[in-house]
């Protein structure tokens, strides 16, 4: 699911003028200082140097692909939602010299940090609509907003996830390259976490990736499979990131754009998990090319111009069987391979005819 999605399309900007006294400032402040507060109010300055510097404190699990393609406030903005998700401040002050009063210069950089991120959902509104409020601090404007569930009940799953997925990162054989580590990564997250079925019922009172990998069903949305799978390819040295849009169904969702070699592709492990259900094996959408991914989704409109070029697909090299036709052996090859996993994953070449595909599995499944 995607934040756009829930958020409301008359988002109001409200402004409320508040005199903060002097007793109330946190020490070492200056009215061009960032502000955050904690869910009990307690406040910490720190200036836009430091923000701007900010390194996270979870760094082989977060990218900087969507943090690249931002200059300006949007970039301030970023590094200050950076600090806050590490350090669970729920609400961030922003200097009028660093915000703006445009309300999607804050979403726009909120998108990009939670598609480098695994810590902060996408759907980071619960009540279906982002407010920022005006106020004075030390006689200076600045523009508040906060995170919903980013206080610190949320810090420790959080952890436990990334503890998780440094183990599983850590079970992978030395000598795999990059798209061994891929396959391995992508066959845990479509094995062993459970797309939810009442995707309403969904309340956020855990953390998508806690519920991916340490909840006792591994029921998440969406986002807990796109940013797990993030998690665990950054923290194997493969670069990605996540992309917000719409399905074919017109439902928010969010897929994984990482890169194997000197090539980008896309990964969508939340479509990948039913066909697993249903008794096939995963890789139908492992390592998609651009095209593709645009027969049945289309990312943000934030996203038009910055995303990679994907031209190529890589789904053969997941595959059980790379099928060019419906000769003999390929059919014999698909049969041992059935009977012995008890499950089949074939890919076609793109010379394979619609005809020959229905001829393939008419074969095949006699032959079983």
């Amino acid at each position: 699911m995607k934040k756009r999605a829930i958020l409301c399309l008359a988002m109001t900007l409200i402004f409320v003028i508040t005199a903060v006294s002097g007793c109330n400032v946190p020490s070492g402040a200056d009215a061009d200082s960032f502000v955050f507060a904690d869910a009990g109010g307690n406040e910490k300055s720190v200036s836009a140097e430091e923000i701007l510097s900010y390194t996270p404190s979870r760094p082989d699990a977060v990218g900087d692909y969507m943090k690249q393609k931002l200059s300006g406030n949007e970039l301030y903005i970023y590094c200050a939602v950076s600090y806050a998700v590490d350090n669970c401040f729920a609400e961030i002050k922003v200097p009028e010299k660093y915000g703006s009063e445009d309300i999607n210069t804050y979403l726009k950089a909120i998108t990009f940090y939670s598609c480098d991120s695994p810590f902060l959902e996408h759907n980071y509104s619960d009540d279906g609509s982002f407010r920022l409020t005006e106020s004075t601090y030390l006689n200076k404007t600045h523009y508040s907003f906060t995170l919903p569930r980013n206080d610190s009940s949320f810090a420790e799953e959080k952890q436990q996830a990334y503890q998780k997925a440094g183990e599983i990162v850590g079970s992978m054989p030395k000598e795999y390259n990059d798209e061994q580590k891929a396959i391995f990564l992508y066959d845990y997250v479509v094995n062993n976490v459970n797309y939810i079925t009442d995707v309403t019922a969904y309340d956020y009172s855990t953390v998508p990736i806690y519920d991916a990998l340490l909840s006792e069903t591994h029921e998440t949305i969406c986002d807990g499979f796109a940013d797990t799978l993030m998690m665990l390819f950054n923290m194997a040295d493969i670069e990605s990131f996540a992309v917000e849009g719409v399905n074919n169904k017109n439902t928010g969702h969010v897929v994984v754009c990482a890169k194997l070699g000197n090539r980008y592709f896309y990964f969508d492990p939340t479509n990948d998990s039913p066909i697993r259900k249903n008794g096939f094996k995963s890789g139908f959408y492992f390592a998609l090319s651009d095209k593709q991914l645009s027969d049945y989704f289309n990312a943000e409109e934030d996203f038009a111009g910055i995303l990679p070029q994907c031209p190529k697909s890589k789904i053969g090299a997941h595959a059980d069987v790379v099928a060019l036709g419906d000769d003999l052996t390929t059919i014999n090859e698909a049969v041992m391979i059935f009977n012995r996993d008890g499950a089949i994953n074939v890919y076609f070449s793109d010379i394979v005819s619609d005809s020959t595909k229905e001829n393939f599995g008419r074969r095949l499944a006699t032959a079983i």
